[in-house]
């Protein structure tokens, strides 16, 4: 689609509120070009203990020995990228390249004028924007202070420094997202307690406290997000904002008083978290992406004297409980469009399953990082339907969860997404996720890239990467590009039969049907999609998994030592099995930025020719151990 489309139907999307919101950003932009504030005033002087840290003596011994081993990586060149993508990096960084690609493309250009979505040179906004998220920064402070690394303390000023220096106030790529500079602020208050706090001499943080605070401070309320953008992005910018002004209250001159911003904060927290705790986006990783940003806010909300409405207190409680029941015990597939992103690197090593672990109320030493930096967890407070045929239902948020001996099911019942444009949404409405022993074997395909990659990110949102029975070719809803549906397609509904899970989704013309029914050692799954639609079901297995075809209508799969056999009964017109690449099918995407192949089984039914019956059933054959 034509970048002219995209933003015709991008406006056809928003309220009259938002366009007058736009109107007003553009005038703020034209005067802000010929004007841009003057922070050489500004002395930090009153400073609040947020974060409170703990007693370096308490560290757990594994965060210990993850740090030492991260600041020879990080002193290195040996980055991470959203957790998992190792990246060789300068020294300094260089602040405006894609490490992936390869691709250099500084610019001192006022950042109202660039188009980050666009990049020259196929360089990827995300790339850039991640090493200016500074993680790396806040594991050289955290050595600091619980290891007493002086290398580790001079090196993370030294790179703040020439951070600054290359990305002067408003100007260049990592000044074109309020949410970019959220976070900075987030993880600067974290270096600045941690340095601050670790002994060693550090007197350049006067200075940088000068340089980065106020500035992002005004940037970051001025150009908040707003309308169908908020998203997660709202409660990243007030987070920011609220642990900014809660260690340094006189910066509430160059944003917001903490008033408003505790207001603001609490009315995006009931906005973005369904009544069971859901997140709207219906993307997982965001789930915890968005409870990490709201947790640090409340801690800092608390530290400044400020009370959180009970509201808000069962809406995280019941946000806490939603990631640990819905999120896998190991072998993560999250389902939705996210980018593996996280908020401050507080875990020892691994962020999901310590994060699950420690907000389940652990004590084991998977979730002791987490437990010093945080302290306790939320208490749970779960608003699931436990309904006859053994699943566990988040009926606003339209998750339901089965967890029983070997098996793990998640039926995703689900809207699009959130707001106007359901941005992160999927079509995955009657998807089936399946874990058998803890192992991954019918998956959610994964984002892939926001930008990088504009063909496979759109297979990975459609209707065809999904195992959901959809009609041959099937359109709707239709997606015009990058964070963009052309409408919600209706709510999926919900019944028990016959000790069945059964969920529908009607669409334009057309009803989808899917039933859910444990039978002995496994499970039954029925499908349909009226009399007169011919219709498919792409079973997309994970990656390594060893998939046989034994005979017409029966399958083995085996991963990680678990054997599954899948059957098919003969009302299918056709069973295939595609073990290769059939243009986008077949790929997956374990996590942002990287993608793998993984089996399909292809099942097309002609209900003219027989109308109803259309089955697959999964069984455990054996496993090692």
């Amino acid at each position: 689609m034509s970048r002219l489309s995209w933003y015709w139907y991008r406006l056809r999307a928003m309220s009259a509120e938002e366009i007058a919101g736009h109107v007003r950003k553009k005038l703020w932009q034209r005067q802000d070009v010929r004007s841009l504030p003057d922070f050489s005033t500004f002395e930090p002087s009153s400073v609040v203990n947020f974060p409170a840290l703990p007693s370096q003596d308490a560290a757990p011994e594994q965060l210990k020995v993850a740090l030492a081993a991260d600041v020879d990586r990080i002193l290195g060149g040996k980055w991470i990228a959203f957790g998992h993508m190792p990246l060789q990096v300068d020294d300094p960084p260089r602040w405006h390249k894609d490490y992936f690609a390869g691709m250099d493309v500084p610019s001192s250009a006022l950042a109202f004028g660039l188009n980050h979505r666009e990049l020259p040179k196929g360089a990827d906004i995300k790339l850039i924007w991640e090493l200016s998220r500074w993680y790396e920064l806040v594991r050289l402070a955290e050595a600091a202070y619980i290891l007493k690394d002086q290398r580790a303390a001079q090196t993370c000023i030294r790179w703040l420094q020439d951070w600054v220096k290359h990305n002067p106030s408003y100007r260049g790529w990592n000044w074109t997202s309020a949410l970019e500079s959220g976070m900075r602020l987030i993880q600067f208050i974290w270096i600045d307690a941690l340095l601050s706090g670790s002994g060693l001499h550090v007197p350049e943080l006067t200075q940088l406290r000068r340089d980065i605070l106020p500035s992002h401070i005004w940037f970051t309320w001025r150009y908040k997000s707003f309308g169908s953008s908020a998203n997660n992005h709202l409660l990243g910018e007030l987070a920011g904002l609220i642990l900014a002004q809660t260690r340094w209250p006189e910066l509430a001159e160059y944003g917001a008083e903490m008033v408003e911003l505790h207001r603001q904060f609490e009315k995006e927290v009931l906005n973005q978290f369904a009544s069971d705790g859901g997140n709207r986006e219906q993307a997982l990783n965001y789930q915890l992406f968005s409870f990490e940003f709201c947790w640090q806010a409340r801690l800092a909300l608390h530290a400044a004297g400020k009370t959180v409405s009970p509201e808000v207190e069962e809406r995280l409680q019941r946000a806490a409980e939603f990631f640990v029941t819905v999120q896998a015990e190991r072998d993560f597939w999250d389902y939705g469009d996210s980018d593996s992103a996280y908020v401050t690197p507080l875990s020892a090593r691994d962020a999901v399953p310590e994060w699950r672990d420690w907000l389940r109320g652990s004590r084991s030493s998977e979730s002791a990082a987490l437990q010093f930096w945080l302290g306790e967890p939320p208490k749970f407070k779960s608003s699931a339907q436990c309904i006859s045929c053994d699943w566990r239902l988040y009926p606003d948020s339209g998750i339901a969860v089965h967890r029983e001996l070997d098996w793990m099911l998640r039926f995703d019942l689900s809207p699009l997404g959130y707001l106007a444009t359901a941005a992160h949404g999927h079509l995955d409405a009657l998807h089936l996720s399946i874990w058998l022993k803890d192992v991954a074997f019918i998956i959610d395909p994964g984002t892939g890239a926001y930008y990088a990659d504009n063909k496979l990110r759109a297979h990975l949102a459609s209707w065809d990467a999904h195992n959901a029975p959809h009609p041959l070719k099937l359109d709707f809803p239709k997606r015009f590009g990058p964070f963009l549906w052309s409408q919600h397609h209706p709510t999926p509904t919900w019944k028990e039969s016959n000790d069945s899970l059964v969920g529908e989704l009607q669409l334009p013309s057309l009803r989808l049907q899917r039933k859910v029914k444990q039978v002995n050692q496994g499970w039954l799954v029925e499908d349909d999609c009226g009399p007169d639609q011919n219709f498919v079901v792409n079973w997309q297995f994970a990656p390594e998994t060893i998939l046989k075809q034994l005979d017409a209508l029966t399958f083995q799969a085996e991963r990680k030592g678990i054997k599954m056999e899948i059957r098919v009964n003969d009302s299918w017109q056709k069973v295939e099995l595609i073990n290769r690449l059939d243009g986008h099918v077949g790929k997956v995407s374990p996590a942002f930025r990287k993608t793998a192949v993984g089996p399909v089984i292809k099942l097309t039914a002609c209900p003219q020719r027989v109308p109803t019956g259309f089955q697959t059933s999964f069984r455990l054959i054996s496993f090692n151990g």
